[in-house]
């Protein structure tokens, strides 16, 4: 089975984008920074996460898995990887607040478990050829059951 060299090209120039995108995050105006730092009490707030936080935080995530998998990265190792690095934009970023969930802070380990649902489910759909059958079988029997639990 011949590789395509166009596939790739295309994915390192994305992962190699990713990065450059990462390391210029810190020129951002200051209004977009989701962590206001009051100066009398040297006190930190996060500021939850919104919707498009998330959404960005999961297509990351997912265009990680996805390059990762066509460079022959071990599956497992891969959605760990990216589910580690939603974990943490997530963590560092808005304290594992999300808006939709008010005040409740959501633990990492609960934030990991999450982001790997979400990107199985993004894989499943975006790059369904780099998802391993016995994943995706599982992907499905546990989505069933948190339907069944609800």
């Amino acid at each position: 089975m011949k590789k395509s060299p166009r596939k790739s090209i295309l994915a390192m120039s994305i992962f190699v984008a990713s990065i450059l995108l990462s390391s210029c995050s810190s020129s951002i105006k200051s209004e977009s920074n989701p962590i206001e730092i009051s100066s009398d009490k040297k006190e930190v707030n996060f500021i939850p996460a919104s919707d498009e936080d998330i959404f960005l935080y999961r297509q990351i995530g997912i265009s990680y898995l996805c390059m990762a998998r066509q460079l022959e990265v071990e599956f497992p190792k891969a959605i760990s990887l990216a589910a580690k690095n939603y974990a943490l934009l997530l963590s560092s970023r808005h304290g594992g607040l999300i808006k939709e969930l008010g005040k409740e802070k959501i633990s990492e380990k609960n934030i990991y478990n999450g982001a790997i649902l979400q990107l199985l489910d993004g894989a499943m759909k975006n790059c369904p050829d780099m998802v391993p059958e016995k994943d995706k079988e599982k992907f499905l029997k546990t989505v069933e059951q948190l339907n069944q639990k609800k």
